[in-house]
């Protein structure tokens, strides 16, 4: 595996997601520009939603981000009409799907970080809420607002989710969660002398504090301006700062580090001699600068594929795998864009129907859920009426759908399971698939 398979492979695990999720209407299914930070259309990119429906780059159950985030002051990156980007593989909106169901129901934190932190008890952070997003802490311990007041995740130390508990011991944790998907750092710092002197100034005599988070001696402060290890550095001094002064009644405060393991383009970040000098990743680096390892903890985003922490849409569309199962209704497959296969699902089997050069039907639900390729087939409110009467109908309606661009006799199979009942369709009325290619 090089080091940049992985964002690779997720790109095209995004765009598969477009085609097959239930959540997206056809118009939304087309690639699509990213747009920048600063508004700018950049490339056509599958893995990118049409600008007009970024909303959609977040599942149903984290739909309500948008009015906490627009509650909290918190703007989103390369965030577009006051909503999530358009990038699928947007580590923010990530978070926000992974997370946004544990706001108000605190055992999905206890099941998702459980094992990376004794935790007896969720409290709240934030009143109404067990967990929060873009954290920055109650005090601008680094002078960063300059006397104004900071927002949220944006030009001033912040960390993407933070939630508090109770350990079994009785003592009170802060956990700030930040959270990386297929990020990469390949280039030093550009020089900017005058800004050097505002970082150097702001973090400098916490980053050289003998009773501090860090072993300084073993890098100057000059090389820890680059990215990764200049947003680690910064959120691990905030960390620092906030359990000193035992914000939100913490006795101790951790970082919690959600980074894919495969992600190996984040690990080989050493941009600099002086970081390759102390390891051969990112990781082993910041092991050796850290003077309370405790204080920092990995978290495998795998972690976050169970149905019980997440939901069936995150698993669905972040597992490498999908869920395994079929949503309701019905999915195509395509041969140079002919339908070729159609499968209607309901709740105790499902309805096929194929012609070449599909050869054989799938012999029961595990057996269709394997197929690769699936695209999730819009319907539109017409067909919706027909597809949910009688099993008929929506044999028919598959017939015609698969029919469309075919010439020849006895092309159509149709198969019906759990009645493993199969027939050779000679001929049936196509659909006008240009018709409703608008829905």
């Amino acid at each position: 595996m090089t080091n940049d398979d992985y964002a690779i492979e997720q790109q095209a695990l995004a765009a598969a997601w477009k085609k097959r999720t239930p959540n997206l209407w056809s118009p939304a299914r087309q690639p699509a520009p990213w747009i920048n930070q600063d508004g700018i259309a950049i490339g056509h990119y599958a893995h990118c939603l049409p600008p007009e429906h970024a909303n959609a780059n977040l599942l149903p159950h984290a739909q309500g981000s948008t009015e906490l985030f627009k509650d909290l002051g918190i703007p989103w990156h390369c965030g577009i009409d006051g909503g999530p980007g358009n990038n699928l593989l947007s580590s923010q909106v990530q978070c926000v799907n992974a997370l946004m169901p544990m706001v108000d129901d605190p055992e999905r934190i206890k099941r998702a970080f459980g094992h990376v932190a004794d935790i007896a008890e969720v409290l709240e952070i934030e009143p109404g809420r067990h967990l929060t997003f873009e954290y920055i802490g109650p005090e601008d311990y680094f002078g960063e607002g300059a006397g104004k007041p900071r927002v949220r995740g944006t030009r001033c130390t912040s960390v993407d989710a933070a939630f508090l508990y109770r350990t079994s011991a009785g003592s009170t944790e802060l956990a700030l969660v930040e959270w990386k998907y297929t990020e990469k750092y390949t280039t030093t710092r550009p020089p900017k002398p005058g800004y050097d002197r505002t970082r150097l100034k702001r973090y400098g005599a916490d980053y050289h504090d003998p009773a501090g988070p860090f072993r300084s001696e073993l890098i100057d402060i000059e090389w820890m301006l680059d990215e990764p290890f200049y947003q680690l550095m910064r959120q691990q001094l905030l960390a620092w700062r906030l359990e000193n002064d035992h914000a939100e009644g913490a006795d101790v405060v951790r970082v919690l580090h959600v980074l894919p393991p495969r992600n190996l383009a984040y690990q080989q970040s050493l941009v600099r001699p002086e970081h390759r000098a102390l390891g051969n990743n990112v990781d082993e680096v910041w092991a050796q600068l850290l003077r309370r390892p405790d204080r920092f903890r990995h978290v495998d985003p795998s972690v976050f594929l169970d149905e019980a922490i997440t939901g069936w849409d995150y698993v669905d569309r972040y597992s490498p795998t999908g869920t395994g199962d079929l949503p309701w209704g019905v999915s195509v497959w395509r041969d140079d864009d002919r339908i070729v296969a159609a499968a209607y699902v309901y709740g105790d089997g499902f309805e096929w129907c194929h012609r070449r050069p599909f050869a054989e039907a799938p012999t029961d639900r595990a057996a269709l859920a394997a197929l690769p390729d699936r695209e999730y087939f819009v319907l539109a409110d017409d067909e919706k009426t027909m597809i949910v009467g009688p099993l008929e109908y929506a044999r028919a309606f598959l017939r015609a759908v698969v029919t469309t661009g075919l010439h020849e006799p006895n092309g159509l199979t149709s198969y019906s399971w759990p009645a493993q009942v199969s027939e050779v369709v000679s001929t049936w009325p196509p659909i006008d698939l240009d018709y409703r290619a608008n829905f």
